[in-house]
């Protein structure tokens, strides 16, 4: 079985080791036919700390490395069942390996993904929306804060590793969660990858050409991004809205990039649906920030500082104030209407009472004093009050069939 090696043979090279076939293959191969490609190996085992057997297994390893005079670098996760997830143990097993590649000064971390792992990813990345921005599959080699990690069997299907296994009598172990189908990429390998490899009319080897086809495509949507936003901190929504909905995808995920933020593909579309309709203000909580669409500019600010304090309208549709999601479908005559904070001495009309102080309506309704400094207050043309967020809305008691409607804690 080759390996495709790009270390250099005086290399500290570490093996992420799990006791699963795939990684117990490649260390066999490091250590005969390949023990002439590095200058010196060390194992990584992280215990998940999740099965019963993971004792016995890590113990394995590590008798395993001190018998063939290997040094063997383990950790066992200190995550409850409760809270564990792939995400997780992911995050907690790149920290261990990132500690001991400081620790050693080892510059090379190989790990055992082969072509089946490949084609799940593809897979995975198509089927849950996560394939752009960004490339597809899983890179051969990656840098990684300082290291390199190398995929030396990306191109060997597990079959033939398991085979190579047989052959030579290594021992390793199964994990009996991974022939479950909970995980969704799981439910890809045990269903959909079968049934594909069953028909004869299917080729997963066009998932990887897909891959490639999508790497190219993604490089050329990069640098039409890069080009457009720069020198700009703000977006023109209407020089946006004129690009192609994949252009302008990249174009807001390398814009938010620049500001050291980032969302998923779903996130970024809401926003462009909302930045190409007829919604004219919106804001999209991201990170510690807000991505602001406000008439024709799309800009960040930040996240604890933006409160609008006026916005007329002059046309029907969806606004957003504050956090409010306001929706306007009112005769010609009627418009434009005003949102604003409250001001001191505002009055409201009670039918069959008279006014009131606004002031004693927040005190009426136990409305926070935090609360009233944001909460939009609506104007007609005559200037008087006609709504004060959900609590009051003069306009439902009139007799036509104009309408205006205010909804909290919408932030589109």
């Amino acid at each position: 079985m080759e390996l495709r090696c790009s270390w250099d043979k005086d290399d500290t090279v570490a093996l992420a080791i799990s006791g699963g076939v795939d990684s117990m293959a490649l260390y066999h191969l490091l250590k005969t036919s390949y023990s002439n490609t590095f200058g010196r190996l060390i194992l990584l085992h992280v215990n998940h700390g999740q099965r019963a057997a993971s004792e016995a297994e890590a113990a394995h390893i590590m008798n395993m490395a001190a018998a063939d005079g290997v040094l063997c670098e383990t950790v066992r996760l200190d995550i409850e069942k409760g809270d564990f997830s792939q995400a997780a143990a992911r995050e907690a097993r790149y920290q261990f390996f990132d500690e001991m590649m400081v620790r050693h000064g080892v510059r090379v971390l190989l790990t055992a993904h082969h072509l089946d792992d490949q084609y799940e990813s593809v897979m995975h990345q198509l089927l849950t929306g996560r394939y752009l921005p960004g490339r597809m599959g899983i890179p051969y080699a990656r840098e990684e804060g300082g290291y390199r990690i190398i995929r030396p069997l990306l191109h060997i299907p597990r079959a033939a590793i398991e085979a190579y296994a047989g052959r030579h009598q290594v021992t390793y172990f199964e994990d009996e969660s991974n022939s479950g189908t909970d995980y969704t990429r799981n439910y890809i390998r045990h269903n959909l990858m079968k049934d594909i490899r069953a028909s004869e009319h299917l080729q997963p080897d066009q998932l990887l050409k897909l891959s490639e086809d999508l790497g190219e495509i993604d490089g050329m949507l990069r640098e039409e991004a890069a080009d457009f936003i720069s020198g700009r901190q703000v977006l023109s929504r209407e020089e946006l809205n004129e690009r192609r909905r994949i252009s302008r995808i990249y174009i807001v995920n390398a814009w938010l990039a620049s500001r050291g933020l980032g969302a998923r593909r779903r996130y970024i579309e809401e926003m462009l649906d909302v930045a190409s309709s007829g919604t004219a203000q919106a804001e999209f909580p991201v990170g510690d920030r807000l991505v602001v669409i406000a008439y024709d500019e799309i800009r960040i600010e930040a996240g604890d500082s933006v409160t609008l304090h006026r916005l007329d309208i002059t046309e029907n549709g969806m606004y957003s104030f504050n956090g409010y999601k306001i929706t306007v479908e009112m005769a010609p005559s009627e418009l434009p209407v005003r949102v604003r904070t409250r001001k001191e001495g505002d009055r409201i009309f009670v039918p069959g009472v008279g006014t009131k102080k606004l002031s004693r309506l927040f005190i009426d309704r136990k409305v926070p004093k935090y609360e009233r400094e944001t909460m939009p207050v609506v104007t007609g043309r005559d200037h008087q009050i006609i709504a004060v967020g959900i609590i009051y809305n003069i306009m439902k008691t009139r007799g036509n069939h104009s309408r205006l409607s205010v909804e909290k804690g919408v932030r589109q």
